[in-house]
């Protein structure tokens, strides 16, 4: 751990508190059941596609003591979820991006992206028209959703975009997905609800995440570039 890199660790997990903190800034509203999407794991993640492993751990570490302190249910008081998960997201977030920065993985991507705002789509229909009702348009939503995101996130995602968005999809999952399933082996919660709070609350966030990664890492990295040539 550098000095910079110390630094830059410490000021990404301030902005993990202030979120914390202030929630209107940690959530983000989506027209899905669950209501909002949280983004406080991104400035873990951005750790992890900046500054490496090393500062993705810390800053997730800085997360994780603030849901411990302040738990929000109380699972978070149980320190193996409230700081296992989190520690990982900038830890696994860092390695997505470096192993495919040397892939095309603009290749897959789209699909993931299309996929994801499909069954938004789909939810979100569902969920302002009552259960079983206008199937049809809800099917017809997801399609047309999941094809726009899809060549959209073709046509203009490329380079290190592509890396920074499946590194933020990574991290995102890493902390939904660790979470949940820390909570079901703990005994907090049976599968079957942790699954439908992975699915209503899990898609969202990784879409969120994804859009706000990529629009902050994109200049960051290109102003990265300019000072090593």
């Amino acid at each position: 751990m550098t000095t910079r890199k110390l630094v830059i660790s410490g000021v990404l997990g301030a902005i993990c508190i202030i979120m914390g903190a202030v929630p209107v800034l940690g959530f983000i509203p989506v027209p899905t059941p669950a209501g909002h999407a949280t983004i406080m794991h991104v400035p873990v993640i951005l750790a992890g596609i900046l500054e490496g492993p090393a500062a993705g751990a810390f800053v997730g570490f800085i997360f994780g003591l603030f849901s411990f302190l302040r738990p929000g249910a109380p699972f978070f008081s149980d320190p193996l979820i409230a700081f296992l998960p989190r520690i990982l997201i900038g830890v696994l977030a860092f390695y997505a991006y470096r192993v495919t920065s040397h892939y095309n993985a603009r290749t897959f991507l789209p699909a993931l992206l299309g996929l994801g705002f499909a069954v938004v789509g789909y939810q979100a229909v569902g969920s302002f028209s009552g259960a079983g009702q206008n199937t049809i348009l809800a099917f017809v939503v997801a399609v047309v959703l999941g094809v726009l995101a899809g060549y959209l996130a073709f046509k203009y995602l490329r380079g290190r975009d592509v890396s920074s968005a499946l590194a933020a999809i990574v991290g995102t999952l890493t902390n939904t997905v660790g979470v949940l399933t820390l909570i079901v082996w703990r005994g907090y919660l049976p599968g079957e609800v942790a699954l439908g709070i992975g699915v209503l609350h899990g898609i969202p966030e990784v879409l969120v995440a994804t859009l706000v990664v990529v629009l902050i890492c994109r200049p960051l990295i290109a102003v990265r570039k300019k000072e090593v040539t």
